[in-house]
């Protein structure tokens, strides 16, 4: 099976205006997004923000847990953290180590984007034969250039009315979706 990559992207954003911004690290989706990528056999997980104050808080995490001698479970997992300015880093290093260059997939929970979609069954199939990088947003949501960029989009996940996951829990779905056990 080909590698798949996980981005947590912090720019460019958008707000609640639709204004394009840099959001700000939340410091649970380190931790807790390295412990479900690992579990679904991610073989790297970037977190990707512009801001240098953000870039060394994200870091500073990685550490904690990576120190923490308790906790050998979390810290297998927060290895798989890298901290980058730019999502084009994250791009190079996956087509270096793998050979040729990834497919780049975003995440959003629109549904009124005119972008192509992959089916799950697609995208499992493709995992089969092609890294992957897969994106996801901050704020709300990742601005409409950068979902353009995207060579497809993965469907959105949706509830029962009420549309607005944590990060962490949209990862994990997802991941459940393209990775986890079948029935």
């Amino acid at each position: 099976m080909a590698n798949l990559y996980l981005g947590l992207l912090h720019f460019p954003m958008r707000n609640r205006e639709g204004g394009i911004v840099a959001t700000a690290l939340t410091s649970m989706n380190v931790p807790d997004i390295a412990r479900t990528a690992r579990t679904y056999g991610v073989s790297r997980y970037y977190v990707v923000t512009p801001l240098a104050s953000q870039r060394r808080i994200a870091e500073r995490l990685r550490a904690f847990w990576m120190e923490e001698e308790e906790l050998a479970n979390r810290r297998d997992a927060v290895s798989l953290v890298a901290v980058r300015e730019e999502l084009e880093e994250c791009y190079e290093e996956i087509a270096q180590v793998e050979g040729r260059p990834p497919l780049l997939w975003g995440t959003s929970a629109r549904t009124d984007l005119p972008f192509p979609r992959l089916s799950w069954e697609e995208a499992r199939a493709t995992l089969e034969e092609r890294p992957v990088l897969l994106l996801f947003g901050t704020g709300n949501g990742m601005a409409r250039d950068l979902l353009q960029a995207c060579d497809a989009l993965l469907p959105p996940v949706r509830g029962r009315g009420y549309n607005y996951l944590s990060v962490r829990a949209a990862v994990a779905i997802i991941l459940d979706r393209l990775k986890g056990e079948e029935e």
